[in-house]
């Protein structure tokens, strides 16, 4: 079994689903609501556990109802919390997503009041995965890994992308991302000018476009299956946290994306937060398959 560290940000997420997104002041109804574990590393490191391998949460909590929830949630799921801080009197993240029925949402963040601190002492793991929420955190650890690290550039700074990019094995952008920090929405145009010298693959995850790749200066292109997206709410998450377990387990670069590609789909399809994470043997059906 493969131990994958993942740190940054958790976050406790209240969904509510809606026969459509809000436009503009207006009273909405919700058809359903259901409380679930989010942020981009905590969300990681639970797929990476559904996937077969050891997820290990590095991060910050409050001692807080929300972060007394998060806690019994992750260690149910298998996710190991010896890294975890526990901030006094701090404030965990929170979130509040609108979800469509055609999967499309929108999310509302409280990024909460805590900041983890960067550990004297890791975790033994395999692979390494860091958000971009704590960036100081984040570049230490990539300077100091000696393991493949991914670096999901989902969001922040366009500057403090560019530098973790810079340290990152794997940088791996949203759209948003890449788009902020090179002002090209051309998939090809915007990896070509992202300067990452210590990369061995930089890529853009584009939702049902799929995900583009720049290896060896190529620019490769992986589909998305077709699939019916019920909540597409951390798909992007599990995509960097399956990729980062197929890295550590020596897949090369492209069939790790097609994993990724396969396990964030599958997530699209169940929905559910955490507890709708895809099992290995279903993912591994869903890439054997081709699309």
């Amino acid at each position: 079994m493969k131990q994958v560290l993942c740190a940054g940000i958790v976050v406790l997420d209240r969904i509510y689903a809606l026969d459509t997104l809000p436009q503009g002041e207006a009273k909405y109804t919700a058809s359903a609501y259901r409380e679930s574990g989010g942020g981009i590393a905590g969300t990681a490191a639970v797929a990476v556990a559904r996937l077969g391998g050891q997820g290990l949460y590095l991060g910050a909590m409050g001692n807080d109802a929300a972060g007394d929830w998060l806690q019994a949630e992750l260690r149910q799921l298998g996710v190991g919390l010896e890294a975890l801080q526990i901030i006094e009197g701090g404030r965990t993240p929170n979130a509040c997503a609108l979800v469509a029925p055609d999967g499309t949402r929108c999310l509302i963040v409280d990024r909460g009041t805590i900041a983890p601190q960067i550990p004297p002492h890791l975790p033994q793991a395999d692979a390494l995965l860091v958000d971009h929420r704590f960036p100081d955190l984040s570049a230490a650890l990539l300077k100091a890994a000696n393991v493949p690290s991914v670096l999901d550039a989902e969001g922040g700074e366009p500057a403090t992308l560019r530098a973790l990019a810079a340290l990152a094995d794997y940088p791996v952008f949203s759209s948003h991302g890449l788009r902020a920090c090179t002002g090209e929405d051309d998939p090809h145009l915007a990896l070509a000018a992202i300067d990452a010298p210590k990369a061995r693959a930089v890529a853009v995850t584009r939702g049902a476009e799929g995900s583009f790749w720049r290896i060896d200066g190529t620019i490769h292109h992986i589909p998305t299956p077709r699939i019916e997206a019920r909540d597409t709410t951390g798909c992007g998450d599990v995509f960097h946290g399956a990729l980062a377990l197929a890295l550590a387990e020596g897949e090369p670069v492209r069939a790790a994306a097609r994993f990724a590609t396969a396990a964030a789909a599958l997530k699209a399809c169940n929905g559910g937060g955490w507890r709708g994470m895809p099992a290995r043997e279903e993912v591994e059906a869903l890439r054997a398959g081709g699309w």
